[in-house]
């Protein structure tokens, strides 16, 4: 009964302990629950209930492995500031309902922005994500290039069908006093409201409606 105590006392300390341990460490205290079983065999104990108790921390600390590998890849993603700020905001040209510009929405996740066209026979919308992407051949890459709580600058490469750039712009946006000031390195300005439309497919008045990648309507 001593032995069996002394066990208990062991596995509690390191299920207590490992909380704080690295994922080297939760791998080393796995092999010692191997060797522990494999010692048990020459033990005169009741020894299936201590299996049982050694198999339920084993898998205990894998359990605890992954989360710390879950969070670890958390924390290497760089926090977005204006992302954070404006996380599912979208705006739009309120004099407009038919716009040059379309609407924007932004999105603290993958796809990061999307436009919305919305046009007389058809509206499509969009969606845009960090680093390369190939949509149907068509390749291009996304840069963020200023993240601050109220600016937000995109660098688009635009490589076509080819493995050369054809053109680059910079998106440049930068809310001031509850609007959305929008310039580019092509020569584009706008400012953008906050949108009140309803972006559902029952309720955008158009034709056709095409959703590409990244983006939907509700």
């Amino acid at each position: 009964m001593k032995i069996k105590n002394y066990i208990l006392f062991f596995l509690c300390f390191i299920l207590s302990s490992c909380l704080e341990s690295d994922i080297k460490e939760i791998e080393d205290l796995k092999a010692t629950i191997e060797k522990l079983k494999s010692d048990l065999e020459n033990i005169d104990v009741d020894k299936e209930d201590v299996i049982i108790l050694l198999d339920s921390l084993k898998s205990r600390l894998e359990d605890l492995k992954q989360q710390i590998e879950l969070e670890t890849d958390k924390s290497e993603e760089k926090v977005s500031p204006f992302l954070s700020s404006y996380d599912g905001t979208i705006w739009a040209d309120s004099e407009n309902y038919y716009s040059d510009f379309s609407d924007i929405k932004f999105s603290n996740s993958e796809y990061f922005i999307s436009f919305f066209n919305i046009g007389v026979n058809a509206s499509y919308c969009e969606g845009w994500k960090k680093g390369e992407t190939i949509y149907d051949g068509v390749k291009w890459n996304i840069e963020i290039t200023r993240d601050e709580e109220n600016v937000f600058w995109i660098n688009y490469d635009y490589y076509g069908f080819s493995e050369e750039i054809e053109y680059s712009i910079t998106y440049k946006y930068e809310v001031i006093d509850g609007l959305l000031n929008f310039s580019s390195t092509d020569d584009q300005t706008f400012i953008f409201n906050p949108s009140e439309r309803n972006y559902s497919r029952d309720f955008i008045d158009t034709g056709e409606i095409i959703e590409l990648e990244g983006c939907t309507f509700y």
